[in-house]
C-alpha cells in the first residue's frame, strides 16, 4: 500500500496511534499483573511477620501462665505460617531467586516449633499447676511425710519445713543456692530419719522427686538464655532474621519490575510520538511543496501557459487537481489558438 494520499496518511497516523496505545496497554497490563503478584507475595510476607509476632506472643503467654490453650494457638499460627511459606516457592523459582532462603526459613520454623514443643512437654512434666506433674508428686510426698512419723519428731519436721521452703523458693527463683539447699537438707533428712523401710522408701522417693525437679528446671533453663528456653529464643530469632532475608530478596525484584514498567512505558510512548511526528513532518512538507506549486501555477498562468509537474505534488488528491488544471490550461491554449485563427481569417476577408 502506497501512502501517497491524504487519506492514507491519516489512516497511517491512526494506525500508529492505535498500535502504540495497544502495545502500551498490553505492556502495562502484563507488568501490572506481575507487580500485583509480587506485591501479593510481599503482603504474604507481612502476614507471615504478623503470624510470627503472634506466635511470640502466645509463647510468652504460655511461659507466663502455663496454659496449654496458648500452645494450641501457637500451633494454629505456625500452620498458617507454613502454609503461606509454601506459596513463596513458585515465586522464587519463577524469578530465579535463592530458594534455599525459603527452605532455610522452613527448617528454622520447624526447629522453632519443635523446641517449643519440648518446652511445653517439659513444663507439663514439671507441672502446669501445683496439682500437676512433679509439683503435685512433691506435694503429695510432703503431705505423706507430714502425716507420718516425721510429725512426731520436731527436729525432722523442722527440717522438712526448711526443705519445703527451699523447694518453693527454687520454683519461684530457680537460683542454685536453693537447689543446693534442697539437696543438702533432703540428704540429711534421709540419713537421719530412715528408721523403717516404709519411711525410708518415702524419703527416697521424695529426694528423687526433688532431684528430678532440679534436673527439669536445669534442662528448662534457669534464665531466658539457658537450656531449652535459650535454644527456643535463639530459634525464634533465627526465624525472624531469615524472614527479613526473604523479604530483602524479594524487594529488589519489585523495584526491578517497577523500573521495567517505567522504561517500557516511556519507550513505547516515545517511539509512538517519534513516528507520529515524522509522519506529520513529512505530510506537512509534502503539502507545503504542493501548495507552493499551485501558487506558482496560478501566478504564472496569467502570463503564460504554465503546466504543473504532478510528480512534485506528493498527494494523489493534489495530483488529480493538477491534472484538471493542466487540462484547463491546454483547453485555454486551444481556444485561444482557434480564436486567433478566426480573427486572422476575418482580418483577411476585410482586407480583400
Amino acid at each position: 500500500m502506497k501512502f501517497d494520499s491524504i487519506k492514507s496518511r491519516l489512516v497511517l497516523m491512526t494506525l500508529v496511534c492505535v498500535i502504540g496505545m495497544g502495545v502500551l496497554v498490553v505492556s502495562q497490563h502484563y507488568f501490572t499483573q506481575r507487580l500485583i503478584g509480587l506485591h501479593q507475595q510481599r503482603d504474604v510476607l507481612l502476614r507471615m511477620g504478623q503470624d510470627l509476632l503472634q506466635m511470640r506472643r502466645h509463647e510468652k503467654d504460655f511461659l507466663l501462665r502455663h496454659e496449654t490453650v496458648y500452645y494450641d494457638k501457637f500451633l494454629e499460627r505456625s500452620y498458617e505460617f507454613k502454609g503461606r511459606l509454601t506459596t513463596l516457592v513458585p515465586l522464587f523459582n519463577e524469578y530465579r531467586l535463592p530458594v534455599a532462603d525459603v527452605e532455610s526459613l522452613s527448617s528454622s520454623m520447624e526447629a522453632y516449633s519443635g523446641t517449643f514443643r519440648q518446652v511445653v512437654s517439659l513444663q507439663e512434666r514439671i507441672g502446669l499447676t501445683q496439682n500437676d506433674g512433679l509439683r503435685a508428686r512433691i506435694t503429695e510426698l510432703e503431705n505423706t511425710l507430714d502425716e507420718g512419723q516425721l510429725a512426731q519428731d520436731s527436729q525432722a519436721s523442722e527440717l522438712l519445713t526448711n526443705i519445703q521452703l527451699a523447694t518453693r523458693n527454687y520454683q519461684i527463683n530457680q537460683e542454685g543456692v536453693y537447689a543446693r539447699q534442697m539437696m543438702t537438707l533432703s540428704e540429711r533428712l534421709v540419713a537421719e530419719n530412715g528408721g523403717t523401710a516404709l519411711l525410708n522408701g518415702t524419703l527416697v522417693q521424695y529426694r528423687e522427686a526433688l532431684l528430678q525437679l532440679v534436673d527439669a528446671f536445669t534442662t528448662y533453663g534457669v534464665t531466658h538464655n539457658e537450656g531449652l528456653r535459650g535454644e527456643f529464643r535463639q530459634s525464634a530469632h533465627n526465624v525472624e532474621t531469615q524472614l527479613r532475608g526473604v523479604d530483602a530478596a524479594l524487594q529488589p525484584m519489585i523495584e526491578q519490575q517497577e523500573a521495567k514498567v517505567r522504561i517500557y512505558s516511556l519507550s513505547i510512548a516515545a517511539l509512538t510520538s517519534v513516528v507520529l511526528i515524522l509522519v506529520l513532518i513529512k505530510s506537512f512538507a509534502t503539502f507545503h511543496r504542493a501548495f507552493v506549486n499551485f501558487l506558482t501555477f496560478f501566478y504564472r498562468c496569467k502570463r503564460q501557459y504554465q503546466m504543473i509537474d504532478t510528480r512534485k505534488l506528493g498527494f494523489a488528491e493534489l495530483k488529480s487537481l493538477a491534472e484538471l488544471a493542466n487540462e484547463m490550461v491546454e483547453s485555454k491554449r486551444d481556444i485561444e489558438a482557434r480564436l486567433a485563427s478566426v480573427e486572422a481569417e476575418l482580418a483577411n476577408k476585410k482586407a480583400s
